[in-house]
């Protein structure tokens, strides 16, 4: 029975110490010397609402929207609506 006693007061005790001097969190923010592959999405979101119109790969023309299409050799092209005759001629596929 002394023995069960002094066990709970040791398993207490060291409770009791990791709690109180476990080292506390100080952020959940890392800091920003350390690398890191996380992208901000605030900066994402401000560069998406100024955005620049492309030229179409073909015509070179900067007509706004364009459809992209994978060529056969695996890249990707954006082509106008008037070049989308072009992409249908070489059956390449919409992505």
């Amino acid at each position: 029975m002394q023995y069960v006693a002094v066990v709970v007061v040791l398993l207490v005790g060291a409770v009791v110490y990791f709690g109180y001097f476990s080292p506390r969190k100080q952020s959940s923010r890392p800091k920003n010397s350390t690398a890191s592959n996380v992208i901000s999405m605030d900066r994402h979101r401000k560069a998406k609402q100024s955005p620049e119109e492309q030229p179409c790969s073909s015509c070179k023309k900067k007509n706004g929207k364009l459809i992209f299409y994978a060529q056969d050799n695996g890249t990707v092209v954006g082509l106008c609506k008037d070049c989308k005759v072009k992409a249908k001629k070489r059956d390449m596929m919409p992505l």
